[in-house]
């Protein structure tokens, strides 16, 4: 018997993208805080609610500007940005991709924040009482994953904008045995307080307690996992909060879905402002279902014409435009 395969698998790997290195490093970031975070969100969402594109890359670029606050012990530095939004590239098989930055420590607790593009759910398949605001599949092939560590700058092993690192030494006892010791300060619990990580285009954050590393260097590395099928760049925001972290998730920074020119892609601050709603994510698929999975038939969106008293996708749009302001355009 004679068995063949016309497969490759070459649509399962991120196209290389010259224009966007794989490994980048930032720079010093200052730690934000919670106001200041918020009016950040507010500005984004405002944007999106008049139907316009928001610009997070430019309030991280002009937070620089901002009059200084004390956070923590410590007074913001001058010149310093206080968030950044980027985009990565692939990295060359046998390297690992991602980006550094350096932070100084505050006396008190520090919330570390990434949140790579775009969003991402599983889709809700039960018989019975499916959850309507996930009834509509999810779009694999825009979404990307980025993994969060960070640990004191000295025990960093890493070549800044060359090489990743890591956080992890060595010490050799007097008989010649090797033990392995872990410096990284950034512990995720998942389920049963295990280490997790969050998964595709899902936000990853940490807290760092840095009571006894006040004006001491720390260093964050966002470690490239997995990049978007659709371009081969993964965008990503990255921020540092004061206090430990409460209530991250998606909506927390947001807009990170970025094009090649930096600027938020197309319809997507409005895929995650439905996202962040819940209950308004399958009407927007039902209206933009290219920014969602595959294009089903209207089976799926039937209940939701019901409940806005439409008869197919095109009245749902008219109406949910006017009352949601979530719309992008044809």
């Amino acid at each position: 018997m004679i068995l063949g395969c016309d497969r490759s698998g070459a649509d399962k790997l991120p196209q290389q993208n010259d224009d966007f290195p794989a490994v980048v490093e930032l720079g010093e970031l200052d730690v934000m805080t919670s106001t200041q975070l918020t009016a950040m969100q507010d500005e984004i969402r405002s944007t999106i609610r008049n139907g316009g594109t928001p610009a997070p890359s430019e309030w991280c670029d002009s937070s620089a500007d901002l009059p200084r606050e004390s956070v923590g012990d410590r007074l913001q530095a001058d010149g310093n940005k206080l968030c950044h939004y980027g985009q990565l590239g692939v990295a060359q098989i046998g390297e690992t991709g991602g980006a550094t930055f350096t932070f100084q420590g505050t006396g008190a607790a520090v919330c570390l924040i990434v949140d790579p593009e775009t969003v991402y759910w599983n889709q809700s398949v039960a018989r019975e009482s499916p959850r309507i605001e996930y009834s509509y599949p999810e779009l694999e092939e825009d979404d990307g994953d980025i993994d969060l560590f960070a640990g004191l700058s000295a025990y960093y092993t890493g070549s800044p904008g060359i090489e990743l690192g890591n956080f992890r030494g060595f010490y050799t006892d007097s008989l010649g045995n090797q033990t392995e010791i872990e410096y990284g300060l950034c512990t995720i619990n998942g389920s049963n307080d295990t280490i997790a990580r969050a998964g595709r285009g899902t936000a990853e954050f940490c807290t760092i307690d840095t009571a006894n590393t006040e004006g001491i260097e720390h260093t964050v590395v966002l470690e490239t996992w997995s990049v978007p099928l659709n371009d081969g760049v993964v965008s990503y925001g990255v921020a540092l909060v004061s206090g430990r972290c409460s209530d991250v998730n998606e909506c927390t920074l947001l807009a990170e879905s970025l094009d090649f020119d930096n600027v938020p892609k197309e319809c997507t601050p409005q895929l995650e402002a439905a996202f962040c709603e819940r209950r308004e994510l399958a009407t927007f698929c039902c209206v933009h279902p290219d920014m969602c999975g595959e294009d089903v038939t209207d089976i799926q969106c039937n209940e939701i014409f019901d409940e806005y008293d439409v008869r197919n996708a095109g009245e749902l749009r008219d109406v949910y435009c006017d009352e949601a302001g979530k719309c992008c355009d044809p």
